[in-house]
C-alpha cells in the first residue's frame, strides 16, 4: 500500500474519531489546543520553517513523485 492511500486512511480515521466526540467536548479540546497553540506555536513554527528550508526541496520532489505515481494509476 503507497504511503498516499496509508495518509488518506489515517485521515478518514481521525475524521471518524473526532465525528463520534460529543459536541461539549470538541469545543473543549479546541480550546485546550489553541492554548497550546498561543504558547508553543510560535516555536513550532520556527523549527518548522526551518526544516522546511533545509529538507524541503527533497520532501516535495517525493511528494510530486508520489503524486505523479497515483495519476498514473
Amino acid at each position: 500500500m503507497s504511503r498516499v492511500k496509508l495518509m488518506v486512511a489515517a485521515a478518514m480515521k481521525a475524521k471518524q474519531a473526532w465525528d463520534r466526540v460529543p459536541p461539549e467536548k470538541r469545543r473543549q479540546l479546541l480550546d485546550q489546543a489553541t492554548a497550546t497553540l498561543k504558547t508553543h506555536g510560535p516555536a513550532v513554527a520556527k523549527k518548522a520553517a526551518k526544516t522546511a528550508r533545509v529538507q524541503g526541496p527533497a520532501v516535495a520532489r517525493r511528494l510530486a513523485e508520489a503524486l505523479e505515481k497515483a495519476r498514473k494509476r
